[in-house]
């Protein structure tokens, strides 16, 4: 019995299968690695984002917990300067004073305060970086303002980010997405014993007991990883409030002239919310009287009169206390 043996070999046909199988399988698997890759690196890049901002977040606590009291901030107090801690509390931009760590020599500011703004910029070139900020890509700013003056200069300008005038600006956090979306998610809150603090005057800063700030950080708004959100709350706890004026009357011995009557006032109810000493003047008709201290003997002419004690603290933050109207 006579074999034949089939030697045509592999077909060109099949060569180009076999090819273009193996193609595909190599185009898939680099694909494959090259997305491993993409993705790789994005990651690297959200973590890189992630790093810097949480040092930035770690230097604002550090900063708001070494917040300058304001009774240190100002040894020689003018009538018409009242130092604030909070300088400046919007959502998007806050304005603290701080204790520097570094001395100059021969600086008359002799509790070496500085001002501290952390702002967020969302628009314009970014210096020294040549990219646009945008709401998808924020750029959060911390400047300081150092000064060797017994008062504190004017706080420098405000209304950019970063603005002008500040002694030194470094970038807190890249990549900061809390302004891009609808509602605007805000990078600061604040706080007091009341609850919610919007109100951005005066009155208002001086409640302030604790600061929040909530970066939301997306190195990539279109892609994965998504994006982060870091959350710092801190207590103020040099954070000065403006004291509290209460008084007590009391009538003394209204028998003893046909004329005049003598009254005690007592401010010993009077409190400051830090315990600081007090320093108290006492108002009848509306005219300081020269007697000053917590508990006034006072001599009037008998009648009705009004009564009203306003303290101060080391800072010269007031409190002032309700008219009181008395017959002796």
């Amino acid at each position: 019995m006579t074999h034949v043996r089939d030697e045509s070999g592999v077909t060109l046909v099949e060569i180009l299968i076999a090819s273009i199988v193996s193609l595909v399988i190599l185009g898939a698997t680099l694909t494959a690695f090259g997305g491993l890759v993409t993705q790789r690196a994005l990651a690297e890049r959200q973590t890189e984002t992630e790093a810097l901002a949480r040092q930035g977040s770690s230097r604002l606590a550090r900063q708001l917990r070494n917040l300058a009291s304001p009774a240190d901030i100002i040894t020689n107090v003018q009538a018409s300067t009242q130092p604030k801690s909070v300088d400046r509390n919007l959502p998007f931009d806050l304005i603290f004073k701080d204790i520097d760590d570094a001395r100059p020599a021969g600086s008359l500011n002799s509790a070496n305060v500085r001002r501290v703004r952390y702002c967020l910029q969302t628009s314009g070139t970014v210096p020294g970086s040549g990219f646009s900020a945008a709401p998808d890509r924020g750029v959060l700013w911390v400047q300081t303002q150092n000064w060797t003056t017994v008062l504190p200069p004017a706080v420098p300008a405000t209304t950019e980010c970063p603005g002008t005038g500040w002694s030194t600006q470094r970038i807190a956090a890249d990549h900061v997405v809390n302004a891009a979306g609808s509602p605007e998610r805000s990078v600061f809150r604040y706080s007091g014993d009341a609850g919610l603090v919007t109100d951005t005057g005066d009155a208002a800063r001086e409640t302030i007991s604790r600061v929040e700030e909530t970066l939301i950080v997306d190195a990539d708004p279109a892609r994965l990883p998504a994006a982060t959100q870091l959350t710092t709350s801190v207590i103020l706890r040099n954070q000065n409030r403006a004291p509290i004026a209460r008084f007590t009357y009391t009538l003394l011995n209204p028998l003893l002239s046909p004329t005049t009557c003598s009254v005690q006032l007592n401010g010993s109810s009077s409190e400051d919310p830090e315990s600081k000493p007090l320093e108290y003047e006492w108002y009848v008709d509306d005219q300081l009287m020269a007697q000053q201290g917590v508990v006034v003997q006072l001599t009037l002419p008998k009648g009705t009169h009004n009564f009203q004690l306003k303290v101060y603290d080391r800072a010269q933050l007031r409190g002032t206390s309700a008219t009181e109207t008395h017959t002796c």
